[in-house]
């Protein structure tokens, strides 16, 4: 590699949870859109890619480059994409009562 001499890539020793800055994650059942960035999110947090046709062929939407390679998450991560989901109902329900309250 051209970089070998300056660059690394190594295993933490200490674990670190990423915090993602920006819009919340979108949820996964409502358009077809926002299914397709929430495949996007998914495949971007949970598979390792060095490229970006590492996650996706060029043909291919994110919806089924997900589908394709959903197979590849070990249960522990299948778990954390769950509870991301179960989050984002839980904040939508919180904020349908807010505004019904309202």
């Amino acid at each position: 590699h051209p970089q070998s001499d300056t660059h690394l890539l190594r295993k933490r020793v200490v674990w670190m949870i990423p915090v993602i800055l920006g819009p919340h994650v979108p949820r996964n059942d409502r358009t077809a859109e926002e299914l397709d960035d929430w495949s996007r999110i998914i495949l971007l947090l949970f598979l390792p890619w060095r490229t970006p046709s590492d996650l996706r062929r060029i043909d291919e939407s994110w919806t089924d480059a997900y589908s394709r390679q959903q197979h590849l998450f070990p249960a522990e991560h299948r778990t954390i994409i769950h509870n991301m989901t179960v989050l984002a109902e839980c904040r939508d329900a919180r904020d349908k009562v807010r505004l019904n309250r309202r």
